[in-house]
């Protein structure tokens, strides 16, 4: 089920927005993440009574002025009752939000979706050292493991031995590559051998987009291509404790302002 979401995520958007992959990554990620404050934007018009909104912000912005002036006068049971009506108007302005967000969710799930695999990294470039990692059971420590030597990429070494790391949780071992792709390439593939056993890597070069460079094969065998994360003009971060990669973080950052930016451009309640 995840699979076939993600394959239609990709089919849909590649053909709406894989032109936005030309650009640079900083104005790729900023197109889409001021396109989706525009769906949200949009979809209001078509779900809500806008008279009805805007009568509701203008009777709130008038309530907080009625509020100031009974706290001058420190009228309280003016205070009370200028509060009373002030939360009965919210009420309509919250459930009036509900229509727009059912409306916008599908588009932005999509959306989202297809950020993960086309903006979190900056793909492979030729003569740009890239990291292959292989992680193994800790029994595997001390041993070897092999990659079979690719046209187009060099290595550091194609024979790697595994080293221990006992202290992480869960323990694990671990054998690193040092791979610098020479020609750009739509797919490579890279072959680690470990007692006989082969695991498969892909790996694209000088392309708009990137393989998934986490890939979990059998036997508690895992392989990652250590790809550089898209950092909105290189210095928005993650945050790691939430697991929120970079991206992630300057979308939120963009899309939250821009929707009442666009809102107030746009006049829509």
């Amino acid at each position: 089920m995840l699979e076939w979401w993600n394959q239609l995520c990709l089919g849909v958007f590649d053909t709406l927005l894989g032109w936005v992959l030309a650009l640079p990554s900083d104005v790729a990620l900023l197109t889409v993440s001021i396109g989706t404050a525009a769906i949200l934007v949009l979809a209001r018009p078509l779900t809500t009574d806008q008279a009805l909104l805007k009568q509701v912000a203008a009777d709130r912005r008038r309530l907080r002025e009625l509020i100031r002036e009974a706290r001058q006068r420190r009228d309280r049971d003016a205070l009370k009752r200028h509060r009373a009506t002030r939360n009965m108007v919210s009420l309509y302005a919250i459930a009036a939000e509900g229509k727009p967000l059912l409306v916008a969710i599908l588009p932005i799930a999509m959306l989202a979706t297809w950020c993960f695999f086309r903006l979190e990294y900056h793909p492979p470039q030729p003569d740009q050292p890239v990291v292959l990692a292989a992680y193994t059971p800790l029994s595997a420590a001390g041993d070897v493991m092999h990659a079979v030597p690719v046209d187009g990429i060099e290595s550091d070494g194609w024979v790697q031995r595994i080293e221990p790391r006992p202290q992480e949780t869960p323990p694990y071992g671990l054998a690193t590559w040092t791979l610098t792709p020479t020609a750009p390439a739509e797919l490579l593939t890279v072959e680690l051998d470990l007692h006989g056993r082969r695991l498969e890597h892909p790996i694209t070069i000088g392309q708009r987009t990137y393989a998934e460079p986490l890939l979990f094969h059998d036997d508690d065998l895992v392989t990652e291509l250590q790809l550089r994360q898209l950092k909105l003009f290189g210095i928005v971060p993650g945050i790691p404790a939430l697991m929120l990669p970079p991206w992630i973080v300057a979308y939120l950052i963009v899309v939250i302002p821009f929707v009442f930016i666009l809102k107030r451009l746009l006049h829509i309640a």
